[in-house]
């Protein structure tokens, strides 16, 4: 089982990418975990921009199950982010996490996605929301391999 976090463009601010990496390197004690950055639109045009975002990760995707965070989504808290998590390790699937682009998906996306959550109903930059991902992932591996999470 891997974990993958898919989502277009850079992390822009070092300060984001040192914390995401970081999280990430940390993920990777408990499972191999790929990260997927796709190239991002350059249109000025906010639609379209979902549009070409969304189409990339669709082609990407092809079949493959996944979670998509979303503002739309659910809202866990860090132990029911663990328990979908568990959910997955449990199946022997992969945990592909999708996080949209600045202006967020495409419908299509959406309608795809096994599960979707929301980080909070924050707004947060789309580097932050990955340096945050990362963090839960982590914090949710340490809770399902019977790990303290607390510092």
């Amino acid at each position: 089982m891997k974990i993958k976090i898919i989502f277009p463009g850079k992390i822009k601010n070092s300060f984001a990418k040192d914390g995401f990496n970081e999280y990430v390197k940390r993920c990777n004690r408990f499972h191999k975990t790929e990260i997927v950055s796709l190239p991002a639109s350059h249109s000025k045009d906010r639609k379209k921009v979902v549009e070409e975002e969304s189409k990339r990760l669709i082609k990407h995707l092809q079949h493959e199950k996944y979670i998509l965070l979303d503002v739309s989504g659910q809202e866990k808290n860090t132990l029911g982010f663990s328990k979908l998590v568990k959910e997955h390790l449990d199946r022997g699937d992969d945990l592909i996490f999708v996080v949209g682009g600045v202006f967020g998906v495409s419908d299509e996306v959406k309608k795809k996605a096994e599960v979707i959550i929301s980080l909070s109903r924050l707004t947060f930059t789309h580097s932050l929301s990955l340096v945050i991902l990362a963090e839960q992932l982590y914090r949710a591996m340490k809770i399902v391999y019977g790990q303290s999470y607390n510092h």
